[in-house]
């Protein structure tokens, strides 16, 4: 994946953490030159469409940021009126509410009408909500269409959740309408799946109302539950977020209404708008790695406030096929947790590598070195395209030191490892 790096021995350098803002979906990089590159992308897009809301948005962004504010507000003033009499009102409410952001005094004239427009624009949604929402008068008068009425709904739910929701909190306002079309409605009941682990899928849910029950199998296969989630938690992010088969199984403890968003549909929002893509990945920040931890036969034991803040000491490694991690008598320090992929342990004996064993996701090595201040026993050698978790050697000294109870785990699976290395190695005699 894109957003690791690999570690390529004691030169590599500093990793990256997962508190940085991880880029999903497209590769970017930085700084004038970039900016550059976005200006003219968008200029050619909106050149061969000029109707092309997300062209326009983000080209604002990219003017605004190179220090060019008045000329970004002018694109979005000249693009507003076109769209709204076009018909495309959620796109020009969306480019006259990032006018406002951008110039909220109105100091640029058509910036004034841009503004107006919005307020008429809002205030006109506002009435259709509201007509929705009385009660039908006494006669023939038909019920509002259910496609207006689920938006209402649907807008009700979203607005009195977002602030707390992990992805919609991080979406810009003049964006926010955009994501709201992509979002469906969705109710389970008691004891119904939401999806099971091993599934395929590209959707996310957030949680409007009920509690959801989160449970994965463990290293020794056995069910193990990770979690409740209720109003305003987030499942299913990680197979939307990286394109991978479900890592757990979630199912409705109670009745569960749920806020809905496909991959799919969001997609091209995240190829316009650096926002949304920025949202999504520290959405990938914060989240992906609890699953992780939380099944861990070590780390799995902490509570939830401890994992969260040992997520935050963990940095991302990528490993290609035949890449070495550890050699055999280094005296570096520090454990790998395997996120995913494989990787092979083995030592010399004589001019041999025996294989010792065979690690797989959620496994972890480098610990008996790092603990018992030694050099490295073994080497550790990546089998296929790999990710890794690196923990420092003084990170997992002092969570053992804040948790005795680790130590005595920690020791119980050493102690089978050596029975199970000595079991190998003599047989390779």
């Amino acid at each position: 994946m894109q957003h690791y790096q690999a570690r390529r021995g004691p030169a590599a350098g500093p990793l990256p953490s997962y508190d940085d803002v991880v880029t999903l979906f497209e590769g970017r990089t930085s700084g004038d030159a970039r900016l550059k590159e976005v200006v003219d992308e968008c200029r050619r897009r909106l050149r061969d469409d000029p109707g092309d809301t997300g062209a326009v948005l983000r080209l604002a962004d990219a003017l605004a940021s190179g220090g060019d504010p008045r000329e970004a507000v002018q694109v979005l003033n000249r693009a507003g009126p076109r769209l709204q009499k076009a018909g495309r009102l959620v796109e020009a409410i969306a480019v006259y509410k990032k006018v406002e952001e951008l110039d909220p005094k109105a100091e640029i004239t058509s910036s004034f009408l841009s503004q107006i427009e919005l307020k008429k624009l809002l205030e006109a949604t506002a009435k259709v909500q509201a007509l929705a929402a009385a009660p039908s008068e006494p006669g023939p008068a038909s019920p509002p269409p259910a496609e207006v009425a689920e938006r209402r709904k649907k807008s009700e739910k979203v607005h009195a959740l977002r602030k707390g929701i992990p992805l919609l909190k991080d979406i810009p306002p003049f964006l926010f309408e955009l994501v709201l079309e992509k979002i469906h409605l969705r109710t389970l009941a008691p004891g119904q799946a939401l999806f099971a682990e091993g599934d395929d899928g590209s959707s996310l849910s957030f949680v409007a109302a009920g509690e959801l029950v989160v449970s994965a199998k463990g290293d020794d296969g056995a069910p193990v539950l990770l979690g409740l989630l209720g109003p305003g938690d987030v499942a299913g992010e990680i197979s939307f977020l990286s394109g991978v088969p479900r890592t757990a199984t979630v199912a409705a403890r109670t009745r569960v209404d749920l806020l809905e968003l496909d991959r799919n549909a969001l997609t091209p929002l995240v190829k316009k708008h650096r926002h949304v893509a920025d949202a999504l990945s520290r959405l990938y920040a914060e989240r992906v790695l609890d699953g992780v931890l939380a099944r861990s036969r070590l780390f799995g034991r902490l509570p939830r406030t401890d994992r969260d803040a040992l997520a935050r000491r963990l940095k991302p490694v990528a490993a290609k096929p035949g890449e070495i991690l550890i050699r055999e008598g280094a005296s570096d320090a520090g454990l790998y947790l395997v996120r995913r992929g494989a990787v092979r342990v083995t030592v010399k004996r004589g001019s041999r590598d025996v294989a010792l064993a065979l690690l797989t996701p959620h496994d972890f090595f480098g610990d008996l070195a790092t603990v018992r201040s030694r050099p490295r026993t073994a080497s550790v050698t990546a089998v296929t395209d790999t990710e890794l978790l690196w923990l420092a050697g003084a990170d997992l000294l002092a969570l053992l030191a804040q948790r005795p109870e680790l130590t005595a785990v920690l020791e119980e699976i050493q102690l089978e490892r050596f029975v199970r290395n000595a079991e190998t190695l003599a047989g390779a005699d």
